[in-house]
């Protein structure tokens, strides 16, 4: 190989999200394969499929290697889209319809599930100001190309070893910006609702009696809270939930009111560190419940 012909980037296939200016070797699929393993480590049909498909893909001395390595990706890409979204939940979803000439959800569709849950995409597109589909095409771009050479036939053979890292990689990042769209949903939805969440959570410290807080004092007074963490830790067909860590600042008043303008009672300032939950409505993820707010307030520091 000549000098000019090292610089030259090797192409991908044709409308594959991998960059044409990008040269895929076995080396930076092994790097996908490493992430991909990292998004579900528990996963040991993922490992196993892997791990065959890497195998067959790179004996040089199978002429239809391309071809297994493709039918070994589909069924990964299967796999992956079936397990995290299983059909009885994704059908759940309001904006789940039926397309025509189909039996059950489509790939798209369990796409969209994957990264979005059962939020609106009127929601997700215009209050999150995220692109579901810049995600999902590749992804059944890639699909439909492992599907035009899983089956063998003379005029399908592939064998060519740019054109099955090509394949390879676009699988793959396919695979994993699927991965990477739910994270960034999670974490817009997060910073969205943050004042909302905030607020769910103060409605539910001062109107109703947390265990943990009451049984300090005559009458505990919530003044505030501080939310520290919030993390969205499930987008569901009907809910979304989030998990909140703070600080929760009160007023503990000991004896009774005339106790108090006696000069008998007491009051004291103190703070303590809760852990809750919240759940909202994937169709109306800003209404929040009072009863859809579970806080467990620690408040061991008090009997140090």
């Amino acid at each position: 190989m000549n000098g000019q012909s090292k610089l030259k980037a090797v192409k991908s296939l044709k409308g594959s999200p991998v960059s044409s200016l990008t040269v895929v070797t076995w080396s930076s699929l092994r790097a996908q394969r490493k992430a991909l393993r990292a998004e579900r480590p528990n996963d040991q049909f993922m490992a196993l499929v892997l791990k065959g498909a890497f195998r067959v893909g790179r004996d040089k001395e199978n002429p239809i290697r391309g071809n297994l390595f493709a039918a070994a990706l589909r069924e990964l890409v299967t796999h992956v889209l079936h397990t995290l979204a299983p059909d009885d939940e994704l059908k759940r979803c309001e904006w789940y319809a039926q397309e025509k000439d189909t039996t059950g959800p489509t790939r798209a569709q369990r796409a969209t599930y994957i990264s979005q849950g059962g939020l609106l995409p009127k929601f997700v597109e215009e209050e999150l100001s995220l692109d579901p589909k810049a995600t999902i095409k590749p992804l059944t771009d890639a699909m439909s190309k492992l599907n035009a050479v899983t089956h063998v036939k003379s005029e399908t053979v592939l064998n060519d070893s740019r054109k099955v890292l090509n394949l390879g990689a676009a699988s793959l990042e396919a695979l994993l910006n699927l991965f990477e769209s739910a994270r960034e949903c999670r974490a817009a939805v997060a910073h969205k609702l943050a004042d909302h969440v905030d607020q769910a959570v103060l409605d539910r410290l001062i109107g109703d009696v947390v265990q943990e807080l009451d049984e300090l004092s005559t009458h505990t007074i919530v003044d505030e809270h501080q939310s520290e963490h919030l993390s969205v830790i499930e987008i569901g067909a009907r809910e979304v939930k989030f998990e909140v860590q703070g600080t929760v600042f009160v007023t503990l008043q000991y004896g009774s009111g005339s106790d108090r303008r006696r000069g008998d009672g007491a009051e004291i300032d103190d703070a303590f560190p809760y852990r809750a939950t919240v759940t909202s409505k994937a169709i109306a993820p800003t209404v929040f419940a009072t009863e859809a707010v579970d806080i467990r307030v620690d408040n061991s520091s008090f009997y140090e």
